[in-house]
């Protein structure tokens, strides 16, 4: 019988209780594996500079070992460090905080597996949100949307970093995962690179997990970070990314409608009929999330429809501050340079 061999690596960085749920759903997954194939696997949590990860808690998993790095070097390093370290070839990448289902693993294999000219493939996300913070279903609903509308498979411009599978030699091959700091884009890095050797990653409707989504308070932090470190990803790529990201052509336009009322309201005594076109810029920027807002009416909480509007706009105030960030982190080693040839 053919032996199916992978390691599964999970970068953490004080995960909690979290771990442990994600731990559980990975054995179950693995038991629903065994049952159609023979397995050797191992489980490398990869521990990111964090306290010590406990992992006392009942469960029958093979080789669940814990590597502590010494210092934080964010989720890419660690995720790539996994990768060096690893016994075997197929390599599953799975963050601390999701509860992936029963299937996942073996869907995931079966599909790498059958499709054509794959370079990664992973699951698409279901729309339960383990998180019970009010504001945190927004979150949900946003980082959800786009895919609502997939049958089977999507071809995906970034690579489904939180839970995908690869092959090792083809990870080291296109240069590995990249390391951001802060709150990442490495999985727009890496999956440029994977499309740049002519191979497909591939999100799956076959299979699916769910996670903690964040709040929009930590969101909207991370939005602004992501964004200053894809400016430069998106200007060397010059394309917007597939649907399903938050960095799509139509949320870069909401977010410049945006940024169109911020600056009405700031020149506000400027004009000669500033309510009117407040107005106007208002009503266009919703026309243009309607059909965001018209799928969290139908799958979210409908009676929350003022707060997604006012969450829109949050995200797109996030994106526009980040874009800033990321200008100034461009240009900043420009004048840092002259400087110091004028030093000289």
């Amino acid at each position: 019988m053919k032996q199916y061999k992978f390691s599964i690596i999970i970068a953490a960085y004080n995960p909690g209780k979290k771990i442990v749920q994600c731990l559980k759903s990975i054995e179950k997954s693995i038991n629903f594996f065994l049952q159609k194939k023979n397995l050797t696997y191992e489980i490398l949590i990869i521990n990111d500079g964090g306290e010590e990860i406990n992992l006392n808690f009942s469960h029958k998993l093979k080789k669940l070992k814990q590597i502590k790095i010494k210092k934080n070097r964010g989720v890419g390093y660690a995720r790539q460090y996994g990768a060096k370290i690893s016994k075997y070839n197929r390599l599953f990448f799975i963050d601390s905080d999701l509860v992936i289902k029963k299937n996942t693993l073996y869907e995931l294999f079966k599909d790498f597996e059958s499709l054509k000219n794959v370079g990664s493939v992973g699951p698409i996300q279901d729309f339960k949100n383990l998180n019970k913070d009010f504001s945190s279903d927004f979150v949900c609903a946003k980082s959800c949307y786009g895919y609502e509308n997939v049958i089977k498979y999507i071809k995906f411009s970034a690579i489904k970093s939180e839970c995908c599978l690869i092959n090792k030699s083809f990870l080291n091959m296109v240069g590995g995962w990249g390391f951001f700091p802060n709150a990442g884009g490495e999985e727009f890095d890496l999956g440029h690179r994977i499309i740049d050797k002519g191979k497909i990653n591939y999100l799956t409707r076959n299979t699916s997990y769910s996670t903690y989504w964040d709040n929009i308070a930590t969101r909207c932090k991370n939005i602004i970070l992501r964004t200053s470190n894809y400016l430069p990803i998106f200007l060397s790529r010059k394309k917007f990314e597939t649907s399903g990201s938050f960095a799509t052509f139509p949320q870069a336009i909401s977010a410049f409608f945006t940024l169109l009322i911020i600056i009405s309201l700031l020149f506000f005594n400027y004009f000669t009929e500033p309510k009117k076109i407040i107005i106007i810029l208002f009503i266009s920027n919703l026309i243009i999330e309607f059909n965001f807002l018209r799928f969290t009416f139908k799958y979210f909480n409908k009676y929350k429809i003022i707060f997604y509007i006012i969450g829109t706009f949050l995200i797109n105030i996030s994106i526009i501050i980040g874009f800033f960030f990321g200008i100034f982190n461009i240009i900043k080693p420009i004048f840092f340079g002259k400087y110091q040839f004028n030093k000289k």
